[in-house]
């Protein structure tokens, strides 16, 4: 079945949408988010890669990395990318070009129509430089329509505009901004007055502002670094990436900590939203008078608006709806996804011009394709983006194009046969939202949806706090694991692991690893968050924020689901923060008692078994409704759980009893209770079932406990308060974590003798082994890092 193309090419990344008939969903185009980024290497071959390959590149050679060029189209001077002059057309092109093959790799087949997107402000002379950008992208046809047109397509699926309702859009991204007042017309949807931009305003000026307030407290020393130190150029590649992670954090967040890993200085910066919001206060007040300027051009006066739709990532801010609606005086609309409306708008119309005829925009939803093209495989993750030369094959989609990196002149240009063409099927289109009047008026006709309004006024008659944003934590981008490592597949454990580079992460405490070994959650209570990390890069590529801050994380056998347990310093808001490991968002939030610890998942995914450390029992998870279905009574201070790999009995450690006990899974019910030394802490399993480990903290001792005779066969002297303790895949060594002496105490599990002593970070919390057993993630709350040890070959 065919299927129509929208393409967002932003200035920090590029977007695409696609309307097969029935729903409207975003595309998959980073490795491991649904948006790739807006970046481009010139390889010394000539060749160009874009997206995360580029940005992996540009690690270790950054000269021939180019970025923001959006800002730069109409700019008679060229880009050097390595030696070699580019034009902002011809790097667009690349751009283009390897989000088409990426959607016909993906769907098997080119798009029917293709709708691209650019900013309504732009004059006649920048529209024809773009005019070039699709055929070197490779498409002889293409309609292009403005953002903002794109954006109330997209709301018009969501919502009904009656006939002459009057809209303002507001279109805050990465890179610019855009104001346009539109109004609902019986045949189509037009642009009032002229539209008004900033053509270098968005979100990469705020990253740079949260990253001078650095500097500042830092006394100039990120100013200081030599710039052609590859050190300290990682370093600041990482507190940039920080300083990002610290600027969405305060959508959520009143306060955040940046983590600062400095060549010889390491510490945190304490960022306040009050203190944020001053950063930007006047740049947000130019945009709002910028958008006057737009609402006095097209003569309506602010009243005479039904509302002011919010779009680009940058206006999921707080100040800006608030600014925006106290200005205005009017109500102000976000979506849950405001950077991916222009998108979803663009194939929204694609798919009217194919005779969709709209049914689609009623249901019309940001829903990543790894989980619904049926693509297989790594669940639409790209381990590399770099596409070698081959011959088209006749008639065929999805070949790879040419790289021909042009040199002098205006620049490279994108060459060969575009990715995936087959006789044109990228038909020619009416340029402009009304080019065909009689589809658009099924876009004022699709479903209403529901719209997150954000302000003093509400678009249905009821008020809505000024700091009221997309509901849950939100985290940029999807995630999606492979399948689980197969038993028998992890390497030997070694007795004497040793230490690989650190990963920088704000006071972390918990850590999990998903099945298939590609990431690590790590939950990081001072600021909020849930970290992932990137098991095979070592670094952090998304973040989780919650509400109440995050203890400990569990993730679930098929690895679609993380589990983290959260409570405040004080007050009852106890939970499990249920995460959506595709989207990284939170799909629910379920009350648990006090204080929930070291959760853990049944073997068969079914329940989560949460141990209340102010309490005498286990809250009982069902993961089909995320609601407590039971309680089981258990001595006090329950800490820790481990299933046997049957899934038939629990063993809770109980920290105050100096008690294991011994729960039969099926009846919910305490059949023993195993003494063990003082403040037992943390339990695992050996991979055969017939072992438990447990560590004492304040014994300072490891006790293995005989599954069989339920007795304590062995005790073992490790470090001071040994807080836990994790076992490699193939069951021959243990590693426990000593969070009062700095260190790692590896255990051989054949005769229960410690054989290496591993430093770590200050004050260790928790270990977590990778399935294939090659590397441990220890957490140090008091070095903001995670540590990283290698435990098998």
């Amino acid at each position: 079945m065919g299927y129509s193309l929208g393409v967002d090419l932003g200035t920090t990344f590029t977007a695409v949408a696609v309307d097969r008939t029935e729903r409207i969903e975003m595309l998959t185009l980073g490795d491991r988010t649904v948006v790739a980024p807006a970046v481009v290497f010139a390889r010394d071959d000539g060749g160009v890669v874009t997206g995360d390959a580029a940005v992996r590149r540009a690690m270790s050679e950054p000269f021939r990395t180019g970025r923001e060029f959006k800002r730069r189209l109409g700019d008679p001077t060229p880009l050097m990318l390595g030696g070699t002059p580019y034009s902002a057309v011809a790097l667009l092109g690349y751009l283009l070009r390897d989000a088409l093959h990426k959607v016909t790799e993906t769907e098997g087949e080119a798009p029917e129509n293709v709708v691209l997107t650019h900013p309504a402000n732009w004059g006649p002379y920048r529209r024809e430089l773009f005019d070039e950008v699709p055929r070197l992208g490779g498409l002889d046809e293409v309609r292009k329509v403005t953002e903002p047109e794109a954006a109330a397509a997209y709301y018009a699926a969501k919502r009904r505009l009656d006939d002459g309702e009057v809209v303002a859009v507001y279109d805050l991204g990465g890179g610019t901004f855009d104001a346009t007042v539109l109004r609902k017309l019986p045949d189509g949807i037009a642009i009032l007055g002229s539209p008004e931009g900033i053509e270098r305003l968005g979100g990469v000026d705020f990253d740079e502002a949260v990253l001078n307030h650095v500097d500042r407290e830092l006394n100039g020393a990120i100013g200081e670094l030599p710039p052609q130190d590859p050190q300290a150029a990682t370093a600041l590649r990482r507190l940039r990436q920080d300083c990002i992670e610290a600027k969405e954090a305060l959508s959520i967040d009143t306060e955040t900590t940046i983590p600062v890993f400095l060549p010889n200085r390491h510490c945190e910066v304490r960022l306040t939203r009050a203190e944020f919001e001053d950063m930007i206060r006047v740049p947000i007040e130019s945009t709002i008078e910028a958008l006057r300027r737009a609402l006095r051009s097209a003569r309506v006066e602010p009243a005479e608006l039904a509302a002011v739709l919010l779009v680009g990532g940058s206006s999921r801010i707080p100040l800006v709806a608030r600014m925006v609606s106290e200005e205005l005086r009017r109500p102000t609309a976000v979506d849950a996804h405001p950077k991916y409306a222009v998108a979803l708008g663009a194939a929204a119309l694609a798919g009217v011009e194919t005779g969709h005829e709209g049914a689609s925009l009623a249901t019309a939803k940001v829903i990543p394709a790894a989980r619904s093209s049926g693509n297989g495989g790594n669940g639409g993750l790209r381990t590399e983006t770099v596409q070698e030369p081959a011959p088209a094959a006749a008639g065929g989609g999805g070949t790879p194009p040419p790289e021909t990196g042009g040199r002098g002149g205006g620049g490279g240009e994108p060459g060969g046969e575009p990715p995936g063409r087959r006789g044109g099927r990228a038909r020619a289109a009416v340029t402009g939202v009304l080019g065909k009047p009689r589809n658009i008026i099924t876009l004022a006709a699709a479903v209403l949806g529901v719209l997150v309004l954000v302000g003093t006024l509400s678009l249905f008659g009821g008020g809505v706090g000024p700091d009221v944003q997309a509901p849950g934590p939100r985290v940029a981008e999807p995630i999606v694991p492979g399948p689980a490592v197969q038993p028998n597949a992890f390497a030997a454990s070694l007795p004497n692991p040793t230490p690989a580079p650190d990963i920088g992460v704000a006071a972390p405490r918990g850590v999990a690893v998903t099945p298939d070994g590609r990431y690590a959650f790590v939950t990081s209570r001072n600021t909020s968050r849930v970290s992932v990390i990137d098991v095979a890069g070592g670094r952090v590529v998304a973040s989780v924020f919650l509400k109440v801050p995050p203890q400990f994380v569990a993730v679930a056998p098929d690895g679609r689901r993380a589990y983290v347990s959260a409570y405040p310093p004080t007050g009852p808001e106890n939970e499990v923060a249920v995460i959506d490991v595709a989207s990284a968002t939170v799909i629910a939030e379920v009350p648990v008692g006090k204080h929930p610890y070291t959760l853990s998942v049944s073997p068969d995914g079914r329940q989560v078994y949460v141990p209340d450390h102010d309490s005498a029992e286990i809250s009982v998870m069902s993961t089909d409704t995320n609601s407590v279905e039971g309680v089981i009574r258990v001595p006090r201070n329950p800490h820790s759980v481990s299933f046997s790999p049957d899934g038939q009995t629990a063993y809770v450690a109980n920290h105050e009893s100096n008690l294991v006990s011994v729960v039969d899974t099926a009846t919910r019910s305490v059949t023993g209770s195993i003494p063990v030394p003082p403040s037992p802490h943390s339990t695992t399993i050996t991979p055969d079932g017939t072992e438990v480990l447990v560590a004492s903290y304040d014994a300072g001792t490891v006790s293995t406990i005989d599954t069989g005779s339920k007795k304590v066969v062995a005790t073992t002297r490790v470090g001071a308060k040994p807080s836990s303790v994790a076992i490699a895949p193939d069951g021959r060594h243990a590693y426990v974590v000593n969070e009062g002496s700095n260190s790692v105490s590896v255990i051989a599990t054949g005769n229960d003798q410690v054989t290496a002593t591993v430093p770590v970070g200050r004050a260790p919390v928790v270990a977590a082994v990778t399935p294939d057993g090659r590397q441990a993630y220890v957490t140090n709350v008091n070095s903001n890092s995670v540590s990283v040890l290698n435990t098998g070959q």
